[in-house]
């Protein structure tokens, strides 16, 4: 713990660096908060603020098909970003001219949780009915399963 508190302390030159770095980190969160907070939700779960230089805001969109809705409609975000900074005395440091979009694909996609799906007894019957009259057939055993898992 005293490690910890002497690395927080802020007497000697290795906690300016350290100091310096816990800026930039509050500088990037704060950009990234400006840019959820001015884009659609849907855009800004799948797009991250990187930097913001000249004017320019680098967004990173996750796949192609994020960075094409940012391009298109990069005119309202801009608008969007500029009346957030108007508003927010927080955002008033980020002047954004323009957006630049680039990919960033990310190595594991969110997995998608599936529901798990059940039929109705009534339907789980119909399907016994069928599987009977149909006879022995793959297609009736495969409906028997369905029906009995149901």
């Amino acid at each position: 713990m005293q490690k910890f508190n002497h690395l927080l302390d802020g007497n000697d030159d290795k906690n300016d660096s350290f100091n310096h770095l816990v800026s930039l980190a509050n500088k990037h969160l704060s950009l990234q908060q400006f840019w959820q907070e001015s884009s659609p939700k849907i855009i800004g779960q799948s797009s991250f603020a990187s930097s913001l230089n000249n004017d320019i805001l680098t967004v990173f969109a996750d796949n192609n098909a994020v960075a094409a809705k940012i391009k298109l409609t990069s005119a309202s975000l801009l608008t969007q970003l500029q009346n957030l900074q108007k508003t927010k005395a927080d955002y008033k440091p980020y002047k954004v001219t323009g957006i630049s979009v680039k990919v960033q694909v990310k190595s594991q996609q969110k997995q998608v949780t599936t529901e798990k799906r059940t039929l109705s007894v009534a339907a789980a019957t119909t399907l016994e009915k069928l599987a009977d009259n149909l006879g022995d057939t793959p297609l009736a055993h495969k409906l028997k399963k369905i029906a009995k898992n149901s």
